[in-house]
Parts: C-alpha cells; sequence; structure tokens
C-alpha cells in the first residue's frame, strides 16, 4: 500500500459507531461502553437519612448525574417489586406495589409530586423490558420443551419477588 493509502485506511477504521443514547436500557458512557450501575450512592445517601437532589427541565425530564441515578434507581425497584408474569401494569393488583415504589423514590430523592405518573410510566417501561430480557435469555430459545415454563433460571433466583 502506498502512505496515503494508509492513511486514508487508518482513518477510517478510526470512525467511531453511533451511540444508542434515547434508549433506557442503555447505560453508556463517552466510549460506548456500559457504565457501572449508579445505585451505589443512593444507597449511601439513604443510610445516612438523605436525599438526592433531582433538578428538572421545562418538559419535566430529570437532568444531569442525578437524573441518571433515578433513571437507574427506577430500574431496580421495577425488578425488586413489579413481579414478571404482571402483563398489564394499570391493573389495580398492582396498586400497593406501586404506591411502595414511589415511596421508595420519594425516600431517596427530592422530586415533586407531579412527577409521580412519569416515575410509574418509567417503571412500567422498565419491568417490561426486564421481562423481555429474561424471556430472550431462557425462554425464546426453549418454547418447545414440555418443562419450559416449570424451570426456574438462575438469574430469577437474584429477585426474590419472582422466585
Amino acid at each position: 500500500m502506498s502512505q496515503d493509502h494508509e492513511e486514508e485506511y487508518s482513518t477510517q477504521t478510526q470512525i467511531e459507531k453511533p451511540r444508542r443514547t434515547n434508549s433506557p436500557r442503555f447505560n453508556l458512557d463517552e466510549d460506548g461502553k456500559r457504565r457501572a450501575t449508579l445505585t451505589r450512592r443512593v444507597h449511601h445517601v439513604r443510610t445516612k437519612g438523605e436525599r438526592i437532589e433531582v433538578s428538572f427541565d421545562a418538559k419535566g425530564q430529570p437532568l444531569g448525574k442525578e437524573g441518571d441515578e433515578l433513571q437507574s434507581w427506577i430500574g431496580v425497584l421495577a425488578r425488586e417489586h413489579i413481579p414478571i408474569w404482571i402483563s398489564v401494569f394499570r391493573s389495580s393488583d398492582l396498586a400497593p406495589r406501586k404506591e411502595r415504589v414511589w415511596v421508595e423514590i420519594v425516600t431517596s430523592f427530592t422530586v415533586e409530586p407531579s412527577f409521580k405518573k412519569q416515575a410509574l410510566k418509567s417503571c412500567a417501561e422498565l419491568a417490561k423490558n426486564f421481562r423481555y430480557d429474561i424471556y430472550q435469555a431462557f425462554v425464546r430459545d426453549n418454547i418447545d420443551e414440555e418443562n419450559v415454563w416449570q424451570r426456574q433460571p438462575k438469574v430469577v433466583h437474584n429477585y426474590p419477588i419472582i422466585s
């Protein structure tokens, strides 16, 4: 290869892939790699009896690092408190669980009461994504097996509400 072709080739290989930033399922840093979950700070603040201040934009969306922590915490609460067998989040049977999620959010973060609807909507989306991920990982490929619904995947044991 000539030097011109080598330079052209090297610049072409350094082109970065576009990041997926709009999806709540991806917790990416600047390099496009998954970051550590942000709930460690939330647990630390909760044990002190304090709350994390969250600022919101004009549309009511949480902003900054605190907003990321809030969304991450809502995902944790969705996995802990919303059972995977619930297919309709609007079910009245879920009212106590939804209230528990909201109490956990208010205990950990300083948010307006008007944020409750948006927080529960986000919780529903994250719970749905979690159910989908479990389905993809453990059920989809084995759907024809007779005992697929009796087995409990190893991952499910990490979530006491499921098992």
